[in-house]
Order: structure tokens, then C-alpha cells, then sequence
């Protein structure tokens, strides 16, 4: 069954939620930067002077609510976010994937979401990516749909070595 966003006669909505959306992600991108803490080391490493690191450029995010929600489908509020991934001079490292689960204030929990890997993949630490530079993931979760819109997302980022190792970091948000 379509959703009213899905109707022609509907495009100004449409239009309306994309704008919303965009303005969202570069309103959360101006927020204060906090850079991530939860290291994560690939390879034999004996000083432990290469760790990738993740966190977000916000801990705090704030759930938007949705025009014309249509529950399971259109959630009543989008929940925009970034995560920064510092490779901290390791090369050789992808992302592959993210994985998210909301949890409400009441302490019900969604159904972890899976996102695969961005598009196109490049090496963080590689000549296509200077290896101190952070990299950033706009994200957006729905949230509302039988549950409430307060309360936290886990965040868990998937990646993957040029030697077929895999690791992962995990970034926890306030949602409000």
C-alpha cells in the first residue's frame, strides 16, 4: 500500500521532507565536534600507536518528527546523526557496514537495522584518504513506530583490513 509520500498529487510533501531532512543533516553536521574514543587495533601492533577510532560529532541527537507518518513503513520521527571514524595512521581499513538498534526510555528495543557498506568503498589511511583525516557517515534512523522517540541508538561500525581481518567499533547517542 503507498504511502501518501508515495502519491503524485502529494509532491509537495515530498519536496517539504526532503528539504526537512537536508536542512537536518547540515544542521547536525555545524554541531560540536567530539571526536571518537573507543580504539579498535588491526594487525600486530606491539606500541599501540595505530588504532582506528570511533565516535560522533554529537552524543546527543534529536529525534525530527515526520511529516505525514505512516507506521510501519514512514516512522513519525527520523533520528539524523554522524559517525566519525579516525584510522590514526592505520592503512588499509574499511568500512563495510553499520549496524543500529534503538532503545526507548522505557527500555523497549527495536529491531537492529543494518546498513551495508558506503558507496563507493575507499581505504581510510590510503593514498586515496590521508591516513589522519577523519572520516564522516551521515546517518538517519526512523524511530516512533511502537515505541518512543527518546532514548539511545548503539551504533556499531562494521570494517575490514587489507588482510581480510575484520573489527568493529561501537558509538552510543542520546536521543532526545
Amino acid at each position: 500500500m503507498p504511502s501518501l509520500l508515495d502519491r503524485g498529487k502529494h509532491s509537495l510533501c515530498r519536496r517539504l521532507a526532503c528539504v526537512l531532512l537536508l536542512g537536518t543533516a547540515v544542521a547536525s553536521a555545524s554541531c560540536e565536534k567530539k571526536y571518537p574514543t573507543e580504539p579498535i587495533t588491526f594487525g600486530f601492533d606491539p606500541l599501540g600507536l595505530t588504532a582506528v577510532t570511533f565516535g560522533a560529532q554529537s552524543t546527543t541527537v534529536i529525534a525530527q518528527p515526520v511529516a505525514n507518518p505512516l507506521c510501519p513503513r514512514v516512522s513519525p520521527f527520523t533520528v539524523p546523526f554522524v559517525v566519525v571514524v579516525n584510522p590514526n595512521g592505520t592503512t588499509g581499513v574499511v568500512v563495510t557496514g553499520f549496524r543500529m538498534q534503538f532503545t526507548d526510555s522505557a527500555g523497549i528495543t527495536a529491531p537492529q537495522i543494518t546498513l551495508p557498506a558506503p558507496v563507493p568503498t575507499t581505504q581510510i589511511g590510503s593514498a586515496l584518504e590521508t591516513a589522519r583525516a577523519d572520516r564522516f557517515f551521515s546517518l538517519s534512523t526512523g524511530v516512533g513506530c511502537g515505541l518512543g522517540h527518546t532514548g539511545s541508538i548503539v551504533v556499531i561500525v562494521d570494517t575490514e583490513d587489507d588482510h581480510g581481518r575484520k573489527g568493529s567499533g561501537r558509538v552510543d547517542l542520546n536521543v532526545r
